[in-house]
């Protein structure tokens, strides 16, 4: 071989090594990056405590890898407020904020038609979990397509679907519903029954919570409620989307009991945490884990909030409390036995003081 040949030779043998030095570095480079990436900050805005929904959100973020650093914010407990914590997030430069509860989301993200951007956040992604219904509440515009920095997940079982579960349980031609005038997503609950009565065969009978002078509900008069609505002959009372009810589970679901009066609920709480017989729901912990691929689409992924759907889980958890079930002599039916779970263990403390708000 030609001095000739053997120089691009070599030449060509250089090339190919600096190339492949140069594939190694890049990639070890990466490997390198990746190593000494900083923790995703996830700004986490709850209303009572980590509760199921939030350990399903940390607990699938953890099984997965990716790393966050939490920073846990009670509004409802602490009594924070929004604007502050809005000041905070932007503050603190984070990833993505979670709120829980209709409440927490309209208070750091407002109305998606009527934010005030130096008041609410649309310049950090935000993920809402256990939202009762994110269009009515004005949210996001739709759930197909949110159209802000904002998506989430669903929480509450199609009303329909609730209501025929229910009546396989116990037959019914009277619902009686207590709700919070002032809530939005309530009377929006209210409404949402109410358009199925016709087609279902049954009627409603629904209450509003008295209020005081100050145009506040009252807590104490709910076991008279109860008793307006046992006097109306209702088969059944339905605690559809009411944060103040929830807020009030115990002395509510227990008056009923002592009526002889059985609660359905929308949601898994008065089931699992007072006095409430029976719920076709979506189990928070769930709930949260998908709400965590959410955030991985958006941390990890990269995708945009306004892109992403608002989804509910495709699986639904028929709960009873066999406790209550006992106490009302009203069993499940034997061949519904297969498909549901009971609660039959103590609850904790269930009233406004030990609860927060709904969703």
């Amino acid at each position: 071989m030609s001095g000739r040949g053997t120089s691009r030779l070599c030449t060509a043998g250089l090339r190919l090594v600096l190339a492949l030095a140069l594939l190694a570095l890049a990639a070890g480079g990466v490997s390198a990056q990746e190593t000494r990436r900083e923790p995703f900050k996830v700004m986490m805005v709850l209303w009572r405590g980590c509760e199921d929904a939030c350990r399903g959100f940390q607990d699938y973020l953890s099984f997965r890898g990716v790393p966050v650093q939490y920073l846990i914010r009670q509004a409802g407990t602490l009594n924070l407020k929004f604007p502050d914590l809005v000041a905070e997030a932007r503050a603190l430069k984070v990833d993505l904020v979670v709120t829980w509860g209709t409440t927490a989301t309209l208070g750091m993200v407002g109305e998606y038609d009527n934010a005030d951007p130096a008041r609410y956040l649309h310049d950090i992604p935000v993920l809402f979990m256990i939202v009762t219904d994110p269009v009515a509440a004005r949210v996001v515009e739709s759930l197909d397509r949110p159209g802000r920095n904002v998506t989430g997940t669903l929480v509450i079982v199609p009303e329909e679907t609730q209501l025929r579960a229910i009546r396989s349980y116990l037959p019914f031609r009277r619902v009686g519903i207590a709700y919070n005038e002032d809530e939005v997503n309530a009377v929006s609950s209210v409404q949402r029954v109410r358009a199925l009565a016709d087609e279902m065969g049954f009627e409603v009978v629904a209450r509003p919570v008295p209020r005081d002078a100050a145009g506040k509900p009252i807590a104490a008069s709910l076991p008279e409620v109860v008793q307006q609505l046992a006097d109306a002959k209702v088969d059944l009372i339905y605690i559809g989307s009411s944060s103040f009810i929830l807020n009030n589970r115990g002395i509510f679901t227990r008056a009923a009991v002592e009526r002889g009066l059985p609660v359905a609920a929308a949601g898994e709480v008065p089931v699992v945490e007072a006095d409430a017989l029976l719920g076709l729901v979506s189990r928070y912990y769930t709930v949260g884990q998908l709400t965590g691929t959410r955030a991985e689409q958006i941390l990890v992924e990269g995708r945009k909030p306004q892109d992403i759907p608002v989804e509910a889980l495709s699986r639904f958890s028929l709960i009873v409390n066999m406790e209550v079930a006992h106490k009302l002599n009203l069993y499940p039916p034997l061949l519904m036995l297969n498909a549901i779970e009971a609660i039959k263990t103590g609850k904790p403390p269930a009233d406004a003081a030990a609860a927060g708000a709904a969703p």
